[in-house]
């Protein structure tokens, strides 16, 4: 099995908290079988195969092969398809499209495991036949889902259309177990209008399998939800939210108003706030019409493997939650808000006065000793601008491709290292440039290097003097607060002095006076000794 595949498990698993056979899900599961830095690195594609071979084996014995057979079956099925095929611009069109779709980054994370660990799943079959026209193959499929006391994703609706817009299936479906949340306001579903039907899940499956021939394609988007409530697989693929994007934001994914809006020119699809219920009828014919918009462009041989939509205008909600940045995996203690506060104390002063405060709360992994905090800044741009400023062990993007800092915070008798990242997709995104011309623009004043991970190299150079460096950095602290008002000095100004006075003194090591001045800073804030910070302000006080 490729690597991407086993990384593709670990991660659709991770998505659904599919735990192993001890209960651990996958971030429990590291925390028991991996040590040092790699104990918390999430994503699974930055683990060695053996480390995600492992977890898919606790989970189940036959996964990996599952998965393996699963990609086999969908290459199979393409190959078939191709094979059936002829040479015309629409054919050769959906082939490229589904050929999009299958070697999306995404693909594997979303449909790797759809549906293995289900007791009423299905597969369709399939065997060549001859094909007419390839729009008579596309099959679109929406689901509607409520929430019951075993399952959080329960099927309660069903559509499906072909190309030309006509419904072929609307049905409710009786969800198993008793409903605790119908979602009336997304779904237009009361719980009373599924309480005296006789249409379950199997008869759902049964009654869409017969639409479904030998060669179809199946129409959706982010389809793969759709496929995981209906407990089907599906080998023909055409999730057009993988070969649509948000310009700035490569790694989002559109919500499908917004496509109806940029690629159909329909606005207020959900009404003119946007929170109209669904309909599912609706969405399915709109899904239908977004794809043979695709299929019928005649230059879409020559069109980029992604199209990109310009950004939704963000509602005032989502306006303040982009001021916010999110940390989590901090130690729960006592002095956890201190050490948080001397985090940002350390950054540039335009950034630190930027910031509004520190909300310590509870989190997911509460009962492993971790918790989470949110830190309000006072606009979008600052909030940026001091996520990109901190200096982070490593890089990486969370499950939902917002990139995430590894930063190391600071207690008396140890430090640990926390996970730091934006609320919302796409801020931050330049962390991750490599210098290519669709690299997001790195902000002034904040990371300048080219390199995948920016500041990497800044961490790894103050690691290198710890415990040989300047013997003279306290004194130096000593001096510069002794002269102070009050003793006192914000890191930053005390930080510059102490560069300074290091940069005009001999002593040390030769190389580490000729670092740069961020380096400098760091290894000033490692020098301080504990008792000089405080946990009620972000001052530096020189001790009697």
């Amino acid at each position: 099995m490729s690597d991407l595949d086993l990384a593709g498990a670990v991660r659709w698993l991770q998505a659904n908290k599919v735990p192993d056979k001890n209960g651990l899900q996958w971030d429990q599961w590291l925390g028991k079988n991996a040590t040092g830095k790699l104990g918390v690195l999430r994503d699974p594609a930055r683990h060695k195969p053996e480390t995600l071979r492992g977890f898919l084996e606790d989970v189940s014995g036959g996964l990996p092969e599952l998965v393996l057979s699963s990609a086999e079956k969908r290459d199979k099925a393409l190959q078939q398809l191709e094979d059936a095929l002829g040479t015309s611009p629409k054919e050769q069109t959906l082939l490229r499209l589904l050929k999009l779709t299958r070697d999306h980054q995404s693909f594997r994370s979303s449909y790797a495991c759809l549906c293995y660990h289900a007791s009423q799943a299905v597969r369709l079959k399939r065997k060549a036949v001859t094909i007419a026209d390839v729009e008579d193959l596309l099959l679109a499929v929406d689901c509607e889902m409520v929430a019951t006391e075993d399952d959080d994703n329960a099927l309660a609706r069903v559509c499906a259309c072909d190309a030309a817009g006509k419904v072929l299936m609307d049905r409710l479906v009786k969800p198993e177990g008793k409903i605790t949340d119908a979602r009336t306001a997304i779904t237009g579903i009361e719980s009373k209008d599924l309480d005296n039907l006789d249409f379950h899940l199997s008869d759902a499956q049964a009654e869409l399998r017969k639409l479904i021939g030998p060669n179809t394609v199946l129409v959706g988007h982010t389809f793969h939800r759709d496929l995981s409530a209906l407990r089907m697989d599906a080998l023909l693929v055409f999730d057009i939210s993988l070969l649509y994007g948000i310009q700035g934001q490569p790694k989002r994914r559109p919500a499908l108003a917004h496509l109806v809006q940029e690629v159909l020119g329909r606005p207020n699809f959900r009404g003119a706030d946007g929170g109209d219920v669904h309909d599912c009828v609706q969405d399915v014919q709109v899904t239908m019409e977004i794809a043979l918009r695709r299929l019928r462009d005649g230059s879409e041989q020559g069109a980029p493997a992604t199209v990109f939509v310009t950004a939704p205008t963000p509602s005032a909600q989502v306006e303040e939650t982009m001021r916010k940045l999110y940390i989590h995996r901090i130690p729960q203690r006592d002095d956890a808000f201190g050490a948080l506060t001397r985090l940002w104390a350390a950054l540039p002063v335009e950034v630190s006065g930027a910031m509004e405060g520190v909300q310590m709360m509870s989190s997911a992994m509460v009962n492993a000793g971790l918790r989470g905090a949110e830190v309000l800044f006072k606009t979008k741009e600052a909030a940026e601008k001091a996520f990109l400023s901190l200096p982070a062990e490593n890089i990486e993007l969370d499950t939902a491709q917002r990139p995430q800092k590894l930063v190391r915070i600071h207690f008396p008798e140890r430090t640990a290292l926390v996970c730091v990242r934006p609320m919302v997709p796409g801020i931050g995104m330049a962390c991750l440039s490599n210098g290519t011309d669709d690299a997001p623009a790195v902000a002034a004043g904040t990371e300048q290097s080219k390199r995948k991970r920016p500041d990497m190299s800044t961490a790894e150079n103050a690691k290198r003097w710890k415990g040989k460096g300047w013997p003279g950095w306290r004194r130096a602290a000593e001096e510069a607060l002794a002269g102070a008002p009050s003793r006192a000095l914000p890191w930053r100004q005390l930080a510059e002095e102490m560069v300074q006075r290091r940069q005009q003194q001999g002593g040390g090591n030769a190389k580490e006076a000729a670092e740069t001045a961020e380096v400098l800073e760091l290894l000033a804030l490692a020098a301080l000794p504990e008792e000089f910070l405080s946990d009620s302000d972000a001052l530096v006080r020189l001790q009697k």
